[in-house]
């Protein structure tokens, strides 16, 4: 991950970590999980349900962009964020505000 570069990618053993302990938020985008840890983590996860490869790719290059323009104002932690089939039909702003939204529910920004 090439932009993110304070942010280390989640290990697959951590994921369930993150899903038993972490607080969550529902929008309309994705799921975003939130653990407060020293360390900085980040996983993007687009399941079959989006659709083909093509599809799950460009979702998650969109959610990596939205969290590389807000990752200045959020905490220390690990960040999981998990497509939801929608999000490919919603405009690029409307992503970043909805995470930006989800972080400051979840009190992960600054």
């Amino acid at each position: 991950m090439g932009g993110l570069v304070e942010f280390s990618p989640v290990k697959s053993q951590e994921f369930s970590i993150v899903y038993e302990k972490a607080k969550k938020w529902h929008c309309d985008p994705a799921v975003v999980y939130y653990l407060a840890s020293s360390d900085n983590k980040f996983g993007v996860i687009a399941s079959k349900k989006i659709g083909n490869a093509v599809k799950r790719n460009r979702a998650k290059r969109v959610v990596r962009a939205a969290f590389l323009e807000l990752k200045d104002r959020l905490k220390p932690g690990i960040y999981v964020i998990i497509t939801r089939a929608n999000i490919n039909d919603m405009e690029f702003s409307s992503v970043v505000k909805s995470l930006k939204w989800s972080f400051k529910r979840l009190e992960a920004e600054k």
